[in-house]
């Protein structure tokens, strides 16, 4: 991996780290708009589907940091 490769993971973690951020956000809206009263169906739905999102989003992100990681750790310009 050439530093520029390295520069462009380091970039994409940041992308995706925001955009885990950014469903996090959702999530928490749509927590805080609950009352003591089950939710209806269509909202419960919505708020399911939305811990799918964030779920998938940070899964992502914690790939890309890994990545990331490993390749700082170990050396990144010892591998191509």
């Amino acid at each position: 991996m050439s530093h520029a490769e390295f520069l462009e993971l380091h970039d994409a973690s940041e992308t995706l780290m925001r955009s885990y951020i950014v469903e996090v956000e959702k999530s928490s809206a749509m927590l805080a708009n609950c009352t003591a009263d089950p939710l209806p169906l269509k909202e419960r739905l919505a708020l399911m589907l939305q811990g799918v999102v964030e779920r998938d989003a940070h899964l992502t992100y914690l790939g890309a940091k890994n990545l990331l990681l490993n390749a700082a750790l170990l050396g990144y310009g010892l591998a191509n």
